[in-house]
């Protein structure tokens, strides 16, 4: 009778081993573009951040005054949260600022601020 339950508990193990061995194969991790374009010196983005959603955050900036490209992995499905507040100092520049977010060559968000401060939350889903 012993030999029946170390038996059937060796053939348990090694099923649950043979699944483990073989995981469910996941898409890969792709870059999210985050272009921040048209900044002219009387710009100050004062909080700019994409949290995941296992609510990490992927990027988190302050007081940026430059153009600057920032890239990201992401996962296919991933809903993106991003947050931000923006504000304009001195006069209006000629060119409205952008943020663009630019998964696989296609626009999928983008900020703007033409006049004084610009705040709120976005989401987007990653197809």
């Amino acid at each position: 009778m012993k030999k029946i339950w170390f038996f059937i508990i060796g053939c348990c193990f090694l099923l649950a081993c043979n699944k483990n061995s073989n995981p469910i194969p996941t898409s890969p991790q792709k870059p999210l573009q985050i272009v921040i374009s048209n900044i002219t010196s009387t710009l100050t983005i004062y909080s700019f951040s994409v949290v995941n959603p296992s609510s990490v955050k992927l990027i988190d900036i302050y007081s940026q005054v430059e153009n600057k490209t920032y890239t990201v992995n992401v996962n296919s499905g991933d809903v993106l949260k991003i947050n931000y507040f923006l504000e304009l100092e001195g006069p209006k520049p000629p060119t409205n600022p952008v943020i663009s977010f630019i998964y696989d060559r296609v626009t999928m968000a983008s900020v703007t601020n033409d006049s004084g401060i610009v705040t709120g939350t976005k989401y987007i889903t990653i197809p």
